[in-house]
């Protein structure tokens, strides 16, 4: 699953439909990392924004890993999205998961020159 989800990060990153850029800033970050979850029908909350990071929140998660005890799963099935941020020039920090019994799904996506 790990090795599948970042060779389709790596082709979705470079189609030119889906595909990104390196980003300079963290406002170009958030744009391109936001239009690409949007493609896929997943509108998160961003909860803040400094000069080199931004946070941000699902509710329910795209992957379908809902229930305690699926953590592992939902780790692997992140590279993909820890993928695609790297290849933005970014990376991507779990901070809570629904799949450890949180109630909602955290992350945090800091701008890397």
């Amino acid at each position: 699953l790990r090795g599948t989800n970042r060779a389709l990060a790596r082709a979705a990153f470079h189609l030119p439909l889906l595909g990104g850029r390196k980003s300079k800033s963290i406002k170009e970050l958030e744009r391109q990392w936001m239009a690409f979850l949007a493609r896929a029908g997943i509108r998160p909350r961003v909860t803040s924004r400094t000069d080199t990071q931004f946070c941000w929140e699902v509710d329910a998660c795209p992957w379908g890993f809902c229930r305690p005890g699926q953590a592992g799963p939902c780790d692997a099935a992140m590279d993909l999205d820890r993928t695609y941020t790297r290849l933005l020039g970014g990376e991507l920090v779990i901070e809570e998961r629904i799949a450890e019994g949180k109630t909602r799904c955290r992350f945090t996506t800091r701008l890397v020159s």
